[in-house]
């Protein structure tokens, strides 16, 4: 007889925070982050600070953030050098108009030596926190570690200096914790330095399958998980309909229930192997959702 293994789902695992979604480190003052919200409600970002970790130290320059992102919208945060007057390069060189012309909010007008947590160059760790600035809600970079002038693919190219890095529409959740190794490829899209276009919006699967506290709670079971050519799903509740996404927040299966059974067997011989979400609709209109893993 197979046993159940139980999966409960968590609001705190994916889809339910705040994580940065583009760094931006162009030429002069062009810094950047893109921040999205993964979730199904709008976000007081007063909440949260951000900054970096300079030149490989451990102790961060932070700044408190402003204003109210949406269900999964974006909020672009700049330095704020907006004179056009100001001799280029240098300290004072304003930002590209078109970087200016997506911006959100603009902060950290004065640079100084102690207190500068937006002038981010490539070889500082970045990091999104909680407002007391003791938890890591994302982390771009690893603390403690000085690349030199950027941390770089496999191949020695530099990925956080004169690029602009745009997060995988894969990835659900920030980094929580500082890495052993930060190896920026698996995580981030490179494009070109100056570019600017892609800001104010980002694709996420989160978009598609969305975990809020209000989906968890029902007991959900999943298993077997690995799973090779079916799996099983039991809950508590009556289930009235099954869905399965792959990571890119399409849908690739949808089954109706129509004797509302608490279980049910689904056959996955036709699916790649890989990360998909399984989607369970009950019969008293909650949805709770879980990973699953195919062999």
């Amino acid at each position: 007889m197979l046993l159940p293994v139980s999966l409960s789902v968590f609001a705190q695992s994916w889809c339910a925070d705040l994580f940065i979604s583009e760094y931006v480190v162009g030429s002069n003052n062009n810094r950047a982050l893109e921040l999205y919200n993964p979730t199904l409600n709008s976000i007081n970002l007063g909440n949260y600070k951000v900054g970096r970790f300079r030149d490989g130290a451990t102790n961060p320059m932070l700044l408190q953030l402003s204003g109210t992102i949406p269900s999964h919208g974006t909020w672009v945060v700049t330095v704020d050098k907006r004179d056009g007057n100001q001799p280029c390069p240098g300290l004072e060189c304003a930002v590209d108009s078109a970087l200016q012309a997506v911006t959100d909010t603009f902060v950290n007008p004065v640079y100084s030596q102690s207190n500068s947590p937006f002038y981010f160059n490539g070889d500082d760790a970045v990091i999104l926190t909680d407002l007391a600035g003791t938890a890591i809600i994302d982390l771009v970079g690893k603390i403690g570690e000085d690349p030199g002038t950027a941390w770089s693919d496999t191949n020695g190219g530099w990925w956080t200096t004169g690029k602009t890095l745009v997060r995988k529409s894969n990835v659900l959740d920030g980094v929580k914790a500082n890495p052993t190794e930060f190896l920026v490829m698996t995580e981030w899209d490179s494009l070109p330095n100056n570019t600017f276009d892609h800001l104010g919006s980002h694709t996420c699967a989160c978009s598609n399958v969305s975990i809020g506290e209000n989906e968890t709670r029902e007991n959900l079971s999943v298993y077997p998980n690995p799973a090779a050519g079916k799996f099983y799903i039991k809950t508590f509740s009556a289930i009235e309909e099954v869905k399965l996404f792959n990571l890119a927040g399409q849908q690739v299966y949808a089954e109706k229930n129509s004797l509302f059974t608490n279980y049910i067997e689904i056959r996955t011989v036709f699916y790649s192997s890989g990360l998909y979400f399984v989607s369970v609709k009950l019969k008293n209109g909650e949805t709770l959702v879980s990973k699953l893993t195919l062999k």
